[in-house]
């Protein structure tokens, strides 16, 4: 790879943090440029971090020079105003990829999760990169994911001499990764459906930055999936988690205590996301091995480091669904016994 300069959008996200050293250390990055909203906890020798917001700043000055755009500026959690959510994930990306066509940057790379395909009854297991983007309605971070990538291929096509690559990472899991997805897979105590037995499979975070470092220095252009080796039955994710006395609920009934603490504002899970939890969404990661790309972490031990990470106490979803299903089964019990006694009467 010839010397290049790097910008990195979200830059003091959970990857951002970490890939930032990682290019840092590479000879062949000669300049470095940071963008978020947050200054990032760590700055690495020779960052120029800009403190800003992709969805209202001008970027173009921001990124004269760059020749590689790493962006991964998202909002990753499921937030009541959509509207917000679009005006940064959407509208945000629009303008990030204007501002590099301004610019004439080289190189694109952006990080979808692999929710974007969806969890449905029919999915192949695992899912191939071939396969339809089928996000399940109303679940925000993967249908805006979803248009995200199309407006990334619609780009890439008006642009054909710029390399355009899209990972698609499996749940991102170990230190500090506390999103969505960890605390559905290890919340305290995990949200689990009655019958529901769908494979369960994560990425560990270092994996996914080794796959965009291999992103920068190498052109791969295409869609590939980031995910650990296989994946686990929810007999050896349980096995791995620590013990919980909350029986899973069933499908229905979780989702209309999701959307009562969701409507209310006292959760933080949309009711949405439970197709998640009773279909199959897991990936291959072939295409991306073919290309040197190997992960070093298993699905244990990604899950393994996410529970330690997890503070001590439960999430208020996980709260408040134990209290919501407790409400219920009482308020069954109650019509039980009051229908009985008119009965009687």
């Amino acid at each position: 790879m010839d010397v290049v300069t790097v910008a990195v959008t979200g830059a003091s996200g959970l990857v951002g943090q970490r890939l930032l050293p990682r290019l840092a250390s590479d000879d062949a990055v000669e300049r470095l440029v940071g963008l978020d909203v947050r200054d990032p906890h760590r700055r690495v020798r020779g960052l120029e971090f800009h403190r800003v917001d992709i969805a209202g700043a001008e970027l173009k000055p921001l990124l004269e020079g760059v020749d590689v755009l790493v962006h991964l500026a998202t909002v990753v959690d499921p937030i009541s105003d959509e509207t917000l959510m679009a005006r940064v994930n959407v509208d945000g990306t629009r303008r990030v990829l204007d501002a590099a066509a301004g610019v004439g940057v080289h190189k694109v790379i952006r990080v979808s999760p692999s929710s974007v395909y969806g969890a449905w009854p029919n999915n192949p297991v695992p899912l191939t990169e071939d396969e339809p983007l089928r996000p399940n309605p109303g679940f925000s971070p993967a249908v805006q994911a979803a248009e995200v990538e199309r407006l990334l291929a619609e780009w890439g096509d008006e642009h054909p001499a710029v390399t355009v690559t899209t990972l698609r990472a499996a749940p991102v899991l170990g230190a500090g990764a506390e999103r969505l997805p960890s605390r559905l897979l290890l919340g305290r105590p995990p949200l689990r459906v009655r019958g529901a037995t769908p494979p369960v499979q994560a990425v560990h975070v270092d994996d996914l930055v080794s796959a965009l470092a291999l992103a920068v220095s190498k052109d791969v252009p295409g869609v590939y999936n980031v995910a650990a080796e296989g994946w686990l039955s929810q007999d050896e994710l349980r096995a791995l988690l620590p013990r919980s006395f909350v029986p899973p609920l069933p499908a229905e009934l979780l989702e209309r205590i999701l959307a009562r603490l969701w409507s209310t504002g006292l959760g933080d899970v949309p009711p949405t996301v439970v197709p998640y939890l009773v279909h199959p969404w897991v990936i291959a990661n072939d295409r991306l091995e073919a290309k040197g790309w190997r992960p070093q972490r298993s699905n244990e031990e990604a899950i393994l480091e996410g529970v330690d990470s997890l503070p001590a106490p439960t999430s208020p979803t996980s709260r408040y669904v134990v209290l919501g299903a407790v409400a219920v089964v009482f308020g069954t019990l109650a019509g039980v016994l009051l229908r009985r006694r008119h009965r009687r009467r």
